[in-house]
């Protein structure tokens, strides 16, 4: 009897351990992917941006050993394909840490990356989409990534020496980004709201050059 009870709650274990993560976890587990590769292969905003979405795509859908290098993580290669440029990607392959950033040992998932740079350290604010994108773009039967443009300057080169380290904290990170988005809004609307002032201004002078006619 205790030999079927360590028997059920070893196979819980496995279970439990392999289970998909939770959406907050995987957010999390892809920023601090996403904020090293943004940093180390010099990428746009954009890319940056397209980057997260894709390493969120790939961490919410991997749950055992064999999803780790298997369809999923051939997806993620061929989405990076169209968001990096040739310098980009190249410098991609040869980085373990971002090329191959999840491992199986033990019967859970590992992620290698956080063995490379110190816990909870950032170079940048979060991607604007942090709070906003859930990974629906693994349901599309093709990428949709594909035909964008992510950088003007499509000879963009990694950096050739990475000395600094990350100092910038998840919250720190996050605020920033939060802000970001809070300041292109109001710049959003400020315009429009400018706009529509001149338009009203140039109809208000057009009636008055129309009444000085009469």
């Amino acid at each position: 009897m205790k030999r079927l009870f360590m028997i059920i709650a070893i196979a819980t274990t496995i279970v439990l351990s392999a289970s998909a993560m939770s959406l907050s976890r995987a957010r999390s587990e892809a920023l601090f992917l996403s904020d090293k590769m943004a940093y180390v292969l010099n990428l746009t905003d954009d890319q940056y941006n397209a980057v997260y979405e894709i390493n969120l795509d790939y961490i919410l859908q991997v749950s055992n050993e064999d999803d780790v290098f298997g369809t999923y993580w051939q997806e993620r290669n061929a989405n990076l394909r169209y968001v990096l440029t040739s310098s980009q990607y190249t410098a991609y392959l040869s980085m373990e840490y971002f090329y191959r950033p999840i491992s199986w040992v033990s019967n859970r998932l590992v992620y290698i990356i956080h063995n490379k740079y110190p816990k909870n350290r950032y170079y940048r604010s979060a991607p604007r989409n942090y709070s906003t994108y859930n990974g629906g773009n693994r349901n599309y039967s093709h990428s949709v990534y594909q035909g964008r443009t992510y950088s003007d300057n499509h000879n963009a080169q990694p950096r050739q020496q990475v000395s600094q380290q990350p100092t910038m904290r998840r919250t720190e990170a996050i605020k920033q980004a939060n802000r970001q988005t809070q300041q292109n809004g109001t710049s959003s609307r400020s315009n429009g709201n400018g706009t529509s002032q001149s338009k009203s201004q140039q109809g208000n002078s057009s009636q008055k050059r129309s009444s000085a006619h009469r």
